[in-house]
């Protein structure tokens, strides 16, 4: 009997994968593929930092690129709970939240994430619909508004 090796395993994995139509594969767990959250390629990740301070989102206005895994970045720099109540983005889309937030999901999915005094909110995704997405934060009393545009 022929013993192989962890790499002829993996490469093999990954061309079952790409002959089955997975797409591209990320890595292997338990002998099957994962495929990958965004398409391989030349094109990096994303990473866009949004601060909280002030009462403010800043930058105002964040643009990211469809198709292209991004993770995006909230810091409350503020003394104050505030939360991100994004509006359209993340219809139909899966994302990952990470940090010390407080996620909320209603019936369509994801609907806010509340983030603590010098707390931090990374939620990971693609975009995958170009267009102009507003979001604010809905404590009371809060005024603040910014919005994300998508390009193609």
């Amino acid at each position: 009997m022929r013993l192989l090796s962890a790499t002829s395993v993996l490469l093999s994995a990954a061309a079952l994968a790409t002959v089955l139509g997975l797409g591209p594969v990320s890595r292997v767990v338990a002998g099957q593929p994962v495929p990958a959250l965004a398409p391989s390629g030349s094109e990096q990740d994303e990473q866009v930092v949004v601060q909280i301070r002030a009462r403010q989102f800043i930058p105002a206005t964040v643009t990211l690129h469809a198709g292209r895994k991004t993770k995006l970045v909230f810091e409350n720099q503020d003394a104050e709970l505030h939360a991100f109540v994004p509006v359209g983005l993340f219809v139909g889309v899966n994302l990952n939240i990470s940090g010390n937030g407080a996620p909320e999901f209603g019936t369509e999915g994801f609907k806010r994430v509340i983030i603590p005094s010098s707390g931090r909110a990374e939620i990971t995704f693609v975009p995958e619909q170009p267009g102009s997405y507003p979001f604010f934060c809905d404590m009371p009393g809060h005024e603040m508004r910014a919005t994300i545009v998508v390009d193609k």
